[in-house]
C-alpha cells in the first residue's frame, strides 16, 4: 500500500512539474513576442536619399531661445586660414552672385571657385566681406541663381526646434538634420581671435554613407522648418554630437557693415521626410553650391 501511494505521489508531481514547466513556457513565449511587436525600434541616425524611414516634422515644445548670457556653454575652436584645394560651402543671398560663407571657408585664399553639384562646371569668385569678429563670409560671382530668404529675427525660435544643414560635408553632396539646443559662445583661437555667440545644436540625421566628420559643410546654410535661412554652420563638435551655426546677430552685422542687401523667397516647409529631395533640388539649382580655394600658401 505505502509503495503503491508513493508511487500515485511521485507521478501527480511529475506531472505537475510538466504542467508548470509548459505554462511558464506558454508564458514566455507570449509576452515575449507581444513585447517584441509593441517595442518601438530605435530613431535612425541616418536616412536614406529615398527618405523611407522618417516621420514628419517634431512639433517644438521647448521655450523660447533666451537672449546670449555670460552663463552660455563655451566652445574653444583653432581657427585656421583655408588650405591649399580646401573646400566648403556657400549658398546665394542675392540675384547679382552675391554668396554667404563661412570665414574659414574664404579666408588666405588667392583664388575662389564655385562648383556645381555635377561637378560639369566651375565659376569664379571674388571675395567681398570677412567679418572681423565672426565666422562669416561674403563672396560673389558675375550673377547667380535665385537666392535664398534669411529669417535673422531669433525672438521666436524655440529651443528644440528641428535644423537643416545642406551642403558638401567632405567634398560631398549630403545633409544633416539637427534640434537646437541652445546657445553657445564660440572662443576662437589662431589664425585670429574673437569670442562669437553662436547656436548649438544636436545631431538627430545625416546621410546614409555619410560617416566621420562634417567638414565642408562650413559655410552651407541652416534652415529652419519653415524654409528660412537662419544661420551659417560653422563648425562642429563630434564628441558632443554636436553642430555650431552662427547667430542672427553675425550675419547681420556682415550684412550691414558691407552694404549687402539679402533678398530672396522661402523654399517652404521642410520636414525630416522631404529634406533629402529638398537638399538636393537646392544643390541642383546651384542655391547651395561647393567653394573651392588655391590657398596662397
Amino acid at each position: 500500500m505505502l509503495v503503491a501511494f508513493l508511487k500515485a505521489i511521485g507521478k501527480l508531481i511529475l506531472n505537475l512539474l510538466i504542467l508548470v514547466i509548459v505554462g511558464i513556457t506558454f508564458l514566455v513565449s507570449f509576452f515575449g513576442s507581444e513585447d517584441s511587436e509593441n517595442e518601438m525600434p530605435p530613431m535612425a541616425e541616418t536616412f536614406a536619399p529615398d527618405n523611407r524611414g522618417f516621420a514628419g516634422s517634431v512639433p517644438e515644445t521647448g521655450p523660447l531661445l533666451p537672449a546670449p548670457s555670460r552663463y552660455d556653454d563655451q566652445t574653444w575652436v583653432e581657427a585656421a586660414n583655408a588650405q591649399n584645394w580646401s573646400s566648403g560651402t556657400a549658398f546665394a543671398i542675392a540675384n547679382n552672385g552675391l554668396w554667404l560663407t563661412a570665414k574659414h571657408v574664404a579666408r588666405g585664399c588667392e583664388r575662389l571657385g564655385i562648383l556645381s553639384e555635377d561637378r560639369g562646371s566651375a565659376v569664379t569668385a571674388e571675395l567681398v566681406y570677412l567679418a572681423p569678429n565672426a565666422d562669416v563670409a561674403i563672396i560673389q560671382t558675375r550673377g547667380g541663381p535665385e537666392p535664398l530668404s534669411l529669417d535673422l529675427d531669433e525672438s521666436d525660435i524655440k529651443i528644440g526646434s528641428q535644423g537643416f544643414h545642406v551642403g558638401y560635408p567632405q567634398g560631398k553632396p549630403g545633409e544633416v538634420t539637427s534640434r537646437l539646443i541652445g546657445r553657445e559662445l564660440m572662443i576662437t583661437q589662431g589664425a585670429w581671435r574673437g569670442k562669437e555667440n553662436t547656436l548649438a545644436w544636436a545631431e538627430t540625421g545625416r546621410s546614409r554613407g555619410l560617416d566621420g566628420t562634417l567638414g565642408g559643410l562650413s559655410g552651407g546654410p541652416a534652415f529652419d522648418a519653415s524654409g528660412h535661412v537662419i544661420g551659417i554652420t560653422v563648425a562642429e563638435s563630434p564628441r558632443r554630437g554636436r553642430i555650431i551655426t552662427t547667430a542672427a546677430s553675425s550675419v547681420e552685422s556682415a550684412l550691414s557693415v558691407s552694404g549687402v542687401a539679402a533678398e530672396g523667397t522661402p523654399q517652404g516647409p521642410m520636414t525630416r521626410s522631404d529634406f533629402p529631395r529638398q537638399a538636393k533640388r537646392l544643390r541642383a539649382n546651384l542655391k547651395v553650391v561647393q567653394v573651392i580655394c588655391r590657398s596662397r600658401n
